[in-house]
């Protein structure tokens, strides 16, 4: 027992998984070694011979192997750890039994098998087996004189033994490292159902943000949408606010500035002083007005755009000066005199002087008006790396409280001094953005009941004395002061000055048509040429391979409407008649114009402004499209004004209708409009860039000229992506097209 404690505590450390693992083990091959004993049992004693009638020897050993077997076998089910020590004992029994009473030299061998068995049965039976098996041969066969080769048998038990022993220890060292893997597998299986879980719940919260970032992309998309529609209503505002407040306010401002500056057109009678006081209260009241209308649109009109700046190296003196000069009639006969305390030396500074002045002005005209007796100062000075000017009055002041707000569109202090005095609160919104535009500051101080002082702070920038560039690196030689020329192919005055207020490095020279392009290149030798079109239109190749790059694009023109319509000009509302007094002289003899718009006043004022010239002109009007047709068919004019937008037919109608009259397709036509009438009419056309050169570009001219445009051109894939959900179908309109292309294969 000793010999198998330690040999127990030898053992490999075993936990319940192993112990039970090894116990389902030895309890099968107990089962089957008890059913090969009872075979074996059965065998024997069919098959033995022996001389004898009733040999007891081989009885006996029948009966203890079958005894032992049949035990073994029936303790299984219920007692398989008795049934093991049984079938062990048993069997180490019988084979002794035979060793005694059946003397075969060969029976001792038999011991190494059941020392393998007795090993996986019972821990450390090998051991107790092998010293019974060697002992009893040694003394059979020393004291019995039994034939076993002593040697042999006790060289073969020892090797059983050891053999057993190890392998048995191997068997339970593999056991554990199962039972180790069976629990890190275990172990593993729960961490991956957790994270399946963990998973689940992750894949079911992506599920919920992808739905809520579906629905956050579909309210962005109808957003979207509603963003574009709300802008177009602001376009479409802006130009409903320009036709219909410019054009009566145009007819009020044209006729009381004919009966102002040119009352001699009413007759050789001067007017009498009290009607010419009136009138001249109608000219700068309907001219304040205008003003007014102007800022609201120009307000919209940055809200929507934006606007641009031409800055240019400016000498600030000049252009202080020339704005007191601007507003010197307004405190000519007031009670409030206008100083100005300029000091001397100012910098150079960048600046959009049309901007600044009209910030200038803006601020000289509010300090007169809420200005009732005293002074109004504009003062300039150098401070904390800033060139300050204020405007400083001695008016009512404004109150702390409201200061912060005094920037704001539509703001005013109070609103009876904005009925005693005008203005809707629009002139300090737009020079406050004008002065951020040009990277300065505006603030106000004031002291209620002692007046009020604006001060505008703009950055001191040293400027290269020679040009328009900053001074960043060392210059090796100052640069010439003559801008490098540019031709602009475009006979709309408008166009020109847009392009010439963004190329401030260039000298933007007009022509007005292609024809004379190669004479214009060969005169200034332009740095290049843009040659602006209409969208959509084909880009006709320059007359000759020219040395300069042809830029083509297309910049909104009137010409493009003019050319749209086949007509000579297009004039906006209220008309510059000295602009359509030079196309009426370049048509050569014309002594009856036909004036057609929906407005008797428009019809009255071109009636009145051509009067005025030196050889008066006949002038007609009708009031619509039909009468206007009628009057051309009974006496066709020599120049048509003709409106766009009128009720009935309109201008576009009453136009092709003449195209298909041979006697009034010839008439000369002069398109009038009110509203922004180009973009309308070229709104659903591709705009278009190209670049022209006599020779080939170089990859680096490519990729440097490309490298601007990807950075100017942002993609829209707002819009688009809007457009494409409203034309995606639905999943029930999808479900549907599958069915039914399903159902066409079948049918194929």
């Amino acid at each position: 027992m000793a010999n198998l404690n330690l040999l127990h505590r030898l053992s490999p450390p075993q936990d319940e998984t192993v112990q039970l693992n090894l116990d389902d083990l030895r309890g099968r091959l107990a089962q089957r070694l008890a059913m090969l004993a009872i075979g074996v049992a059965q065998t024997f004693i069919l098959f033995y011979e022996s001389p004898e009638p009733f040999p007891v020897p081989a009885i006996g050993f029948w009966l203890l192997l079958t005894g032992t077997g049949v035990g073994a076998l029936s303790l299984s089910g219920q007692r398989p750890r008795l049934a093991r020590h049984v079938l062990v004992w048993g069997l180490t029994a019988v084979l002794l039994f035979a060793m005694i009473f059946l003397p075969a030299p060969w029976l001792p061998f038999v011991g190494v098998l059941l020392i393998f068995c007795q090993a996986m049965l019972v821990q450390g039976s090998e051991f107790i087996t092998g010293a019974l098996l060697a002992g009893t041969a040694v003394y059979l066969g020393t004291v019995q004189n039994y034939p076993y080769p002593l040697a042999g048998v006790l060289t073969n038990l020892v090797l059983a033994v050891l053999i057993a022993w190890l392998t048995i220890r191997a068997l339970y060292t593999a056991l554990d490292w199962l039972s180790k893997t069976q629990r890190r597998a275990e172990q593993l299986l729960d961490v991956t159902r957790s994270q399946q879980a963990e998973l689940r719940s992750t894949v079911k919260s992506l599920q919920t943000t992808n739905e809520l970032r579906l629905q956050a992309e579909r309210e962005l998309l109808i957003a979207n949408k509603q963003a574009r529609e709300s802008q177009r209503m602001k376009e479409q505002f802006a130009a409903n606010i320009s036709h219909e407040f410019r054009t009566p306010l145009s007819i009020i401002l044209g006729f009381s500035e004919v009966m102002y500056l040119s009352p001699e057109v009413y007759g050789s009678q001067p007017l009498p002083p009290k009607l010419v006081r009136d009138v001249s209260q109608i000219y700068r009241n309907s001219r304040h007005l205008m003003s007014m209308i102007d800022d609201i649109l120009d307000l919209s009109h940055f809200e929507m755009t934006g606007f641009t700046l031409n800055k240019e190296p400016t000498d600030l003196e000049p252009l202080l000066q020339e704005s007191l000069g601007m507003v010197a009639d307004l405190f000519r006969n007031e009670a409030v005199t206008l100083k100005a305390e300029i000091e001397p030396d100012l910098p150079l500074l960048e600046l959009d002087r049309t901007r600044m002045r009209q910030v200038l002005l803006n601020l000289l005209n509010n300090a007169c008006r809420f200005t009732e007796a005293g002074t109004v100062t504009l003062r300039t000075f150098q401070q904390d790396g800033e060139l300050r000017i204020q405007v400083v009055d001695t008016g009512p002041g404004i109150p702390e409280e409201q200061l912060a707000r005094i920037f704001t569109e539509f703001y005013q202090v109070d609103y009876s001094l904005s009925r005693k005095h005008g203005g809707a609160g629009l002139g300090l919104a737009i020079c406050h953005r004008f002065v951020q535009a040009h990277d300065g500051r505006i603030w106000v101080d004031s002291i209620l009941g002692e007046g009020a002082t604006f001060t505008i702070g703009l950055p001191i920038e040293q400027l290269s004395p020679g040009g328009q560039l900053y001074r960043t690196r060392a210059l090796a030689a100052q640069p010439s002061r003559k801008l490098a020329p540019v031709l602009m192919v475009d006979s709309d005055p408008t166009v020109v000055s847009l392009v010439q207020r963004h190329l401030t490095e260039y000298e933007v020279i007009p022509v007005p048509d292609s024809h004379s392009l190669a004479d214009k290149v060969t005169e200034h030798h332009p740095t290049a040429v843009l040659l602006n079109v209409a969208p959509g239109s084909e880009i006709a190749p320059p007359p000759l391979p020219l040395p300069v790059p042809v830029i083509t694009c297309s910049l909104p023109s009137r010409t493009w409407m003019a050319d749209a319509f086949g007509a000579l000009a297009c004039l906006n509302k209220p008309i510059n008649f000295e602009q359509l007094n030079r196309l009426i002289d370049g048509l050569g003899t014309v002594q009856n114009v036909l004036v057609v718009d929906d407005n008797s006043g428009v019809c009255q004022l071109v009636e009145r402004g051509l009067s005025a010239r030196a050889v008066p002109l006949g002038v007609r009007v009708a009031y619509d499209g039909e009468s206007g047709l009628s009057a051309m068919r009974q006496q066709p004019p020599d120049l048509l004004l003709l409106d766009l937008i009128m009720p009935g037919l309109n201008g576009r109608d009453v136009f092709d209708l003449m195209q298909q009259d041979e006697a009034l397709a010839k008439i000369p036509v002069i398109l009038l409009t009110a509203t922004d009438f180009i973009s309308e009419q070229f709104a659903g056309q591709t705009s278009q860039l190209t670049v022209q050169r006599s020779q080939m570009f170089q990859p680096m001219e490519l990729l440097q000229c490309i490298q601007p445009i990807i950075k100017t051109l942002q993609p829209q894939y707002g819009n688009w992506l809007a457009d494409q959900s409203a034309d995606e179908p639905t999943e029930k309109t999808r479900a549907e097209a599958q069915s039914r292309k399903g159902v066409q294969r079948e049918n194929l």
